[in-house]
């Protein structure tokens, strides 16, 4: 397979490329502030001015502040790495299985995609070890995230990653709700498996595309969560 000019061949060693680390927060445990903010300040400064104005205001956007902090943990998670297996990108459900043509690795590729209710964490991670050749944006609609039409149509961000495996590439997409993506990796990073990789605010979907040869292990409606959940098989990677 012949790979676009900018990715180098699979299988080829990532140098010695530094570890992503996330360029927005140092702690985890400070998610909820650091991409909540715009959203937690405005709640809590109404839930305060509710108190003083009309307190029964108050409990409301305090429990609309808490959701929101809920909505964007970010809990610390055990990634055993497995060489030939690739893990979820994400928690939530997955909603579609099929084979779809990448227009970035110009093939056929494996695509599950996956659904994130509002109660899921949000924040996606690399399902393989993998060097980020691209990241692509593409401007769409804002449909409902758990349809079929959000997959390809909605707005987007790309990030392929060139694995020992093969092509990859791991797609944030936006939701009815969920207006913005935000990405802690750069062209270039060397990202290892269970890494964290970015994070959609809200209900969203995000869609995994593996090489055609992997063997798929999960099915339509079955529950997945990020760095944890193997979604499929692929070729074993020597050592």
């Amino acid at each position: 397979m012949e790979y676009p000019a900018s990715a180098p061949l699979a299988g080829t060693e990532p140098s010695t490329r530094r570890l992503n680390i996330p360029r927005r927060l140092s702690n985890p445990r400070w998610r909820p502030l650091t991409e909540g903010a715009p959203v937690l300040v405005p709640l809590l400064a109404a839930g305060v001015a509710a108190g003083f104005a009309y307190r029964p205001l108050a409990p409301i956007a305090l429990a609309a502040a808490g959701a929101v902090a809920f909505a964007f943990r970010d809990p610390e998670r055990q990634v055993r790495p497995q060489r030939d297996v690739a893990f979820s990108p994400a928690d939530g459900r997955v909603v579609h299985v099929g084979m779809v043509y990448d227009e970035y690795w110009e093939t056929e590729l494996v695509e599950v995609a996956i659904f994130l209710a509002l109660w899921d964490v949000h924040v996606q991670r690399a399902p393989l070890d993998g060097e980020v050749v691209a990241q692509v944006r593409k401007a769409g609609g804002y449909r409902p995230a758990m349809s079929t039409l959000a997959t390809h149509g909605n707005n987007q961000l790309a990030t392929h990653l060139r694995t020992a495996a093969g092509p990859v590439t791991v797609t944030q997409i936006s939701g009815m709700v969920a207006r913005r993506i935000v990405t802690w990796a750069e062209q270039g990073d060397h990202l290892v498996q269970g890494e964290r990789l970015g994070m959609i605010k809200f209900g969203s979907q995000v869609t995994l595309r593996l090489p055609e040869s992997c063997t798929v292990l999960v099915d339509v409606g079955d529950g997945v969560r990020g760095g944890l959940t193997p979604i499929a098989r692929v070729a074993a990677v020597p050592v």
